[in-house]
């Protein structure tokens, strides 16, 4: 049974958050080395490229979240899932936020400056200061371990939505899949 589908801005924001979050967590799985030209400053300058870019991304997707209805949940949920698929998502936009902001204050903590996809260099949002730095960035390393855990909570409800239950909660966030 088909449900109704998630519309084009909500999936593409979707789609460009899972690529710009497997993106950092490549770039602090992979050790510098392992490739040729991989090195420990051009994974650092990926990362701090990359993390305000989330943010940025994430900003945008809760706006429209907020001014966009989502699909419903199926009906034939049982409601502490449903209540678990809703605190999962709002997890996601909390974490997505915090994360971001936490790598920024540790970023400015240290005396780096966080770009924007490269394009625009931000400015420092505390005083230089290692200890603080340390600080923020313990949290935003411990936030991000918690996001992976989230994840693999939200992929493992996906492939039961797509595999279990083929219901079409999993298709309705594909790309190609608009209005249904």
């Amino acid at each position: 049974m088909q449900r109704e589908s998630y519309d084009p801005v909500a999936k593409t924001l979707h789609w460009v958050v899972v690529g710009l979050v497997t993106a950092q967590f490549v770039t602090k799985l992979i050790s510098p080395g392992t490739f040729a030209g991989v090195t420990e400053n051009g994974l650092n300058a990926w990362h701090l490229a990359v993390g305000p870019t989330i943010l940025l991304v994430m900003l945008l997707r809760l706006a429209w979240r907020l001014t966009h209805t989502p699909p419903p949940p199926p009906q034939d949920i049982a409601a502490p899932l449903q209540l678990l698929s809703l605190a999962t998502h709002w997890a996601f936009y909390g974490l997505l936020i915090i994360i971001p902001v936490l790598g920024w204050l540790s970023a400015s903590g240290y005396g780096a400056h966080p770009t924007l996809m490269f394009l625009f260099k931000l400015p420092a949002i505390v005083p230089t200061d290692k200890g603080s730095a340390e600080w923020w960035g313990a949290i935003h390393g411990w936030l991000a371990w918690l996001l992976l855990a989230v994840i693999a909570l939200h992929v493992s409800a996906a492939t039961w939505h797509g595999l279990a239950r083929d219901d079409g909660v999993f298709a309705r966030m594909m790309p190609g899949r608009a209005g249904q």
